[in-house]
């Protein structure tokens, strides 16, 4: 009798032919027996799928041995920079966890990608146009992080500490735990960072008849808290709960001096204004998840019910003085001031969705709907302290309030055409209500709008190693509330930064095509950008006053092609090279005022990863970034680069890591922003105290836990960061 036995794996079957009596085996012993049989096949590093680029981690040794941080910096369409996260060709990206948004502050997310072991990462998802599924919000991408399952019954967990010495050091201390029992699966992470940065700046403004040249030596001090706890349970086979908390409390504290120096065309010191500064700020945040998942059958129809519940809570305490001097260091009479600026704001954010998957015979259907609700208040007083008592100043104070409703539907189906094509078309429809009313100003402000939002997506695998793409869709971007409220907020008594409570939100249709060829990635992407806003600094021939303030004025044209190639060639090397070609075009509608600018645009990286020994468990890493003088929106950008370089040690069978980084070389990472406004060049340099050393320890540590229930050895559970 003959027996067909066949093993699928992702990208192919085996068959194994065998011909064997069925009764003899009954009544005989088999001289050998097979105990345990292990097919292990290597999954490709890039993966074109029909909405979303996928990097499975596994297949990189760049990955190994590092954080999130050190994934995303691999991830094709993604750049770090400054510890800022970016994704080519959009102006934003948010990032997800298991596809749960992670609702930190920049500083506050790197910190917790830090706190996520690369080896527990399964794959990177580069979602660079979100589907009909996700909010329409922002003109940007979304990565998502999938983390391996874990085996049930088991404890781990990890110790993180790190010494970072720039210009000033900073310090970072956490760890996580991770416990799963039978049906209860809790998660926690905690870290805590403290230290300080001095990035530095200059200002230069080009007046007719002299010229005003500012620095401003800035110190930042860190000091902040953020925690993650989660806690999930199983309620039956087919349902899952679970509930997760995100914290985050900072108390920075930043000090600052300008000195602006005011010289006539002959370059000769006309005068010297000084202002010092002591601003201190504490804020808060918190983030309140309840998950659901059902599953209908076992065809895969199931549903999932979110609800939120979002603070934000910021204080700040500006106190700053401002004195003015002749060239000759004598003060100007009558011209100094003393000023403390307070602002306080207030934000709760309450939001539910449900989202429901149903594959039938001839599409794969999803559809849901999400509804929020947004509250923001806000509070600036301006007191002015030259004199021996406080005097309130109305006219430079605000009490503001922002309400914002939205209410979302979306559709949207995935249909195989052929063992080749693969198409996915999807609609959102979102309605939001927007009023923001002015205390101080008496003044009441409405906007009320629909809008749809379609997607497209059509894929073609030509080859097994060879598949293209072609997507499509719209997005808003919504002013922020900051940028809505028309307080003023001073730097020194002569700049000052306001919202403007008349913006509109602007639209963005991207278009992108792209194409995967083993470990080439290639994308050509085109973005459409109407009504755009941006923050401009508004000066006069006539007046020193320097006011920056958002504006919608512009439409912007981008093109641009992508290139990313994984070297992987060499067992000991690994390089992962990327380059961008760009061309990008703003119309201004006040030209008078802010002229139209365009510019070609070039960025190339390169992160190589070198192992230097058998065992696998010494690292060395060489990387490269550089970027030409390019647009972003009304500002034109220099060119930069810069090499970092490190290493990574593997100890105690891997439970104890250690890595070194120097970061920024050479000191090369600075960069001039330019803008044009009402015929007066500006130039603003920017370095963010980038160079640095990084020592980074972490202990990582887990069992097994005992459980009267059997279990197969393909069983898994959630695992959250660690």
């Amino acid at each position: 009798m003959k027996k067909l036995i066949s093993i699928s794996l992702l990208f192919f079957n085996i068959y194994l032919f065998s011909q064997i009596n069925i009764k003899d085996s009954i009544n005989k012993t088999f001289e050998k027996q097979i105990q345990e049989v292990e097919i292990k096949a290597k999954q490709k590093l890039i993966e074109r799928k029909v909405d979303r680029l996928v990097l499975n981690v596994e297949s990189s040794i760049s990955a190994t041995g590092g954080d999130a941080l050190d994934v995303l910096n691999i991830t094709p369409g993604i750049r770090i920079q400054n510890d800022q996260i970016s994704m080519i060709g959009k102006s934003g990206v948010s990032v997800m966890i298991d596809d749960r948004l992670l609702q930190l502050s920049d500083d506050d997310l790197i910190n917790f990608l830090k706190t996520i072991k690369s080896d527990a990462i399964k794959s990177i998802e580069v979602i660079t146009n979100p589907p009909a599924k996700y909010d329409a919000e922002g003109n940007s991408g979304i990565v998502n992080i999938k983390l391996k399952k874990a085996k049930k019954n088991s404890i781990s967990g990890n110790l993180k500490t790190s010494y970072t010495q720039a210009k000033h050091p900073l310090g970072s201390l956490g760890g996580g735990l991770n416990y799963q029992k039978n049906k209860w699966t809790i998660t926690s992470n905690i870290n805590y960072s403290n230290g300080s940065t001095a990035p530095y700046q200059e200002y230069t403004l080009y007046y007719p008849n002299y010229t005003w040249f500012e620095t401003n030596n800035k110190r930042i001090f860190q000091n902040s808290l953020g925690a993650k706890f989660a806690l999930g349970y199983q309620v039956s086979p087919k349902t899952t709960m679970d509930i997760e908390y995100l914290g985050a409390f900072s108390k920075p504290l930043i000090k600052r001096k300008n000195t602006s120096y005011i010289t006539n065309n002959n370059s000769v010191l006309d005068s010297l204004i000084i202002t010092p500064s002591r601003l201190e700020i504490e804020r808060n945040t918190h983030s309140l998840n309840f998950h659901s998942v059902t599953k209908i059958d076992t065809l895969g129809t199931q549903y999932s019910i979110d609800i939120d519940y979002f603070k934000f809570q910021s204080d700040l305490d500006n106190n700053f003085s401002t004195n003015t001097y002749f060239s000759n260091n004598i003060p100007a009479p009558n011209r100094y001031i003393s000023v403390n600026n307070l602002s306080n704001q207030n934000i709760d954010i309450y939001s539910a969705k449900i989202d429901y998957e149903m594959p039938l015979k001839w599409i794969n259907l999803s559809f849901g709907g999400k509804i929020s609700f947004i509250n923001n208040d806000s509070k600036v007083s301006y007191f002015d302290t030259t004199g021996m008592n406080p005097i309130f100043d109305p006219s430079k104070s605000n009490i503001f309030n922002y309400k914002e409703n939205t209410q979302a539907l979306y559709i949207s189906g995935n249909k195989k055409l052929s063992e080749k094509w693969n198409l996915q078309l999807g609609m959102r429809l979102e309605s939001t209500q927007t009023k923001g009313y002015s205390e101080t100003l008496r003044q009441t402000n409405k906007n009320d709008y629909i809008q749809l939002f379609p997607t497209f997506y059509l894929t073609y695998k030509a080859t097994e190693n060879s598949s293209w793409g072609l997507n499509y869709n719209k997005r808003i971007d919504r002013p922020t509330y900051g940028d809505l409220n028309p307080f003023r907020f001073y730097s020194s008594s002569y700049n000052y930064s306001e919202g403007n409570p008349f913006l509109q939100p602007f639209f963005t249709d991207n278009i992108d095509i792209s194409h995967t060829y083993k470990d080439f990635y290639t994308s050509i992407y085109f973005n459409y950008l109407t009504n755009g806003f941006d923050q401009v600094t508004y000066v006069s021939k006539t007046n020193i006053s320097q006011i920056v303030t958002p504006y919608n004025f512009y439409t912007q044209k981008t093109v641009g092609l992508m290139e990313n190639y994984v070297f992987n060639k060499i067992k000991w090397w690994e390089s992962n090279n990327q380059m961008t070609i760009s061309y990008s075009k703003t119309l201004s509608k006040i030209e008078e005022s802010v002229p139209s600018i365009s510019s070609w645009a070039f960025t190339f990286n390169s992160n190589n990863a070198f192992i230097l020994n058998k065992a696998k468990t010494i690292k060395a890493e060489l990387n490269f970034n550089y970027m030409s003088p390019s647009v972003a929106g009304s500002y034109k950008i220099s060119s930069r680069y810069y090499f970092d370089a490190g290493f990574k040690f593997s100890l105690l069978e891997k439970k104890l890591e250690v890595a070194i980084n120097a970061i920024d070389v050479f000191k090369t990472n600075k960069y001039t922003f330019t803008q044009i406004v009402n015929g007066i060049k500006q130039n603003n340099y920017d370095y963010p105290d980038s160079q640095k050393i990084r020592l980074s320890l972490a202990w990582n540590f887990g069992k097994q836990l005992k459980s009267h229930k059997r279990e197969q050895s393909n069983e898994e559970e959630k695992s959250r960061a660690k």
